[in-house]
């Protein structure tokens, strides 16, 4: 099956990466289009060195408001995945390092790390 290339989740993919190569978590999962992690609104499995897992879902940015909608849409849905993080695609052209540092900031917040 061909997967659907979603930009906002290559951008989590790669920052990912990064910090198992670092090992400040121990792994993760990314989902695949209509697998079960997608059908209960998770696009990362991130599992941690103390051996718990965080679901992640993952959004492209479109403002702050839109994060807020966003937000909530996805909690409706989906109460128990409370990790949601926005990747600004549109400046993936212009400053893609801006967006993988923005990126990898959130990530680290989240994680703790």
């Amino acid at each position: 099956m061909a997967y659907q290339k979603n930009p906002a989740e290559d951008v989590v993919e790669k920052v990912l990466e990064k910090i198992i190569a670092e090992k400040a978590i121990s792994g993760f999962i990314r989902n695949r289009p209509s697998d079960r992690l997608d059908e209960e609104g998770i696009d990362f499995l991130i599992f941690l060195n103390n051996g718990s897992a965080l679901p992640l879902q993952v959004k492209t940015e479109g403002g702050k408001h839109n994060f807020q909608q966003k937000y909530r849409e996805h909690q409706r849905k989906h109460p128990l995945v409370q990790f949601l993080i926005c990747v600004p695609v549109h400046l993936l052209n212009s400053n893609p390092e801006e967006v993988y540092r923005q990126t990898e900031k959130e990530l680290r917040r989240m994680l703790k790390i």
